[in-house]
């Protein structure tokens, strides 16, 4: 929506967080005056004068806050919050994003990056080649500052390309214009946010392919038959494709591009690196340019931090913060990572409506003995523990294999349990295959307290 569109306009914040607060300071550069902040929570920040200097801003608090939406022209909302809430549904329409207003302004090359898992670090590395190989370039993360205050689209300012790693949030009922489309994965994830509808979540992912001059998809996953047919540049992980990786060393047809070193360690990541140099090779016409980078690069870039992150040996334990995980699909991949030398696992959080047979079977066959079981999905995993006190450490028997468990509340309850029944050398492992909001704010601050509970048990 063009800026010209909201002159004059009555206009709703929904939810004042980053995305509101980069909302209001847009919305008033442009001298816009009509504007009411909607949040469930009264804000309190010194940084934001509500009633301030814009004497027309107002604001609803607490529970009536989405009592009067039909009041306004135009709501601003935040990606965290669903449009299929049953208040909210009825004015979908009247809903956009700070994403969709810098998409109706900024005329440059964006990258679109989006995924299930794995979004993040393409992103990023992505980001890292093209700056070192000379590019102007900006990343804009999903869970960073938001766009709008990123870059200033009124003062025309360009980048050779733009990096935007794209969650399903922002990409509901909207298709922006993209230079280069990435789609590295989908799973079953977030479905309580897309009207409980596995359908509505891929087709928001997918809608970063209809304006896309170029498609790069992650071939090593089946869809739909009719969505397996697009004719996209697939990037396959074995001898099928283009594309291809033995050891270390990257090929593009045949043709050897990195041989050497990676600081990125686990399987995983030699995918994401495939994926990479796909797109990659699509921007950069001379192959020595492309060689020379992931020569600069790939031999120094590490993993980022709460995804798979090695965190330190303590007491001969080597403890993994995966906080990002928050699919099934995510955390066994990274049980896949460590295998046998994994013993314990921290896990489950808020039920998001995920199938967790998978995860399950992926449990009972790996060589984890002790489990810390974070409410509330715990017992839809494993309903033999369904009677079991929380707080109170216990060893049970599930079909074939004796686990040591506790139910807790409480990150320094888990871990200290961990530090009682893990054997020195043996991994540790935090990766939840569900969001953290039954206990935390978010992910970040579960990954901080784990950190906190091991360095200082």
């Amino acid at each position: 929506m063009k800026i010209e569109q909201l002159q004059n306009k009555k206009i709703a914040i929904l939810w004042f967080w980053k995305e509101g607060q980069s909302a209001l300071k847009f919305l008033e550069k442009q001298g816009i005056e009509d504007i009411t902040i909607l949040d469930k929570n009264q804000f309190q920040s010194s940084s934001f004068s509500i009633k301030g200097g814009n004497s027309k801003v107002d604001y609803v608090f607490w529970d009536s806050y989405l009592d009067n939406l039909e009041d306004f022209d135009v709501i601003i909302k935040t990606p965290g919050i669903s449009p299929f809430h049953e208040k909210i549904l009825p004015y979908k329409d009247k809903c956009i994003s700070g994403t969709q207003i810098f998409f109706s302004h900024y005329t440059g090359k964006v990258i679109g990056i989006t995924g299930t898992k794995g979004k993040s670090t393409v992103s990023t590395l992505l980001y890292t080649c093209l700056q070192k190989a000379g590019y102007n370039i900006k990343l804009v993360w999903n869970i960073g500052a938001p766009v709008l205050d990123e870059i200033d689209v009124f003062w025309d300012e360009k980048y050779d390309y733009i990096v935007y790693e794209m969650s399903s949030y922002m990409l509901q009922d909207f298709t922006p214009k993209l230079e280069i489309w990435f789609l590295n994965n989908i799973y079953p994830c977030h479905l309580d946010w897309h009207y409980d509808s596995w359908g509505i979540y891929k087709e928001a992912k997918l809608n970063l392919l209809v304006n896309a001059s170029t498609q790069i998809i992650n071939g090593d996953f089946s869809m739909d038959s009719d969505v397996a047919s697009i004719p996209w540049k697939k990037v396959y992980f074995n001898s099928k494709g283009k594309y291809t990786y033995d050891e270390n060393n990257f090929y593009i047809e045949k043709e050897k591009v990195f041989d050497g070193k990676i600081a990125l360690l686990w399987e995983h990541n030699r995918k994401n690196i495939s994926w990479v140099i796909a797109i990659l090779d699509t921007i950069m016409t001379e192959k020595w340019i492309l060689k020379d980078t992931l020569q600069e690069v790939l031999p120094y870039f590490k993993w980022l931090p709460n995804r798979i992150e090695d965190i330190g040996v303590y007491e001969g334990i080597r403890f993994i913060n995966d906080a990002i995980a928050t699919t099934p699909e995510s955390s066994i991949a990274a049980i896949d990572t460590f295998w046998s030398e994994l013993q314990s696992l921290f896990v489950w959080g808020e039920d998001s409506g995920f199938n967790f047979s998978t995860i399950r079977s992926a449990i009972l066959e790996s060589s984890i003995q002790n489990i810390v079981a974070f409410p509330d999905t715990s017992e839809k995993i494993f309903p033999e523990i369904g009677a079991r006190d929380y707080e109170k450490a216990f060893e049970i028997e599930i079909e074939w294999k004796t686990l040591q468990f506790i139910k807790t509340r409480s990150m320094k309850q888990g871990v200290d349990f961990i530090y009682k029944t893990t054997l020195p050398w043996k991994v540790a492992l935090l990766s939840c295959a569900a969001p953290s909001f039954s206990l935390w704010k978010n992910y970040l601050q579960k990954a901080e307290e784990f950190k906190k509970e091991v360095q200082e048990y």
